[in-house]
């Protein structure tokens, strides 16, 4: 499903209109990228964790190559889905 469909879908479900739904998903986005960017986690109970996970700094291989290039510690965002949720699917 991609970002078309879903908002499609939800329109339908929630009865509000396409637009609307557009409109809620950009704003759930970048409310979510404020707060990890803050520090902070995002839980939605029954659904999951929004959380950024630390990567300390190592060599990568690129077989392609034949090098090792070094890669600097980062932060990515990771989800956890909740086991209520896992349970329904």
């Amino acid at each position: 499903m991609n970002k078309n469909e879903l908002i499609k879908e939800v329109s339908i479900k929630s009865k509000l209109t396409q637009k609307d739904c557009k409109l809620c998903l950009e704003a759930l986005k970048e409310v979510m990228k404020k707060t990890l960017k803050r520090g902070d986690d995002v839980c939605v109970a029954g659904f999951g964790k929004f959380f950024l996970k630390h990567y300390e700094k190592r060599n990568a291989f690129n077989p392609q190559t034949k090098q090792i290039n070094p890669l600097e510690e980062r932060f990515l965002p990771v989800f956890k889905v909740s086991s209520v949720f896992k349970t329904k699917i």
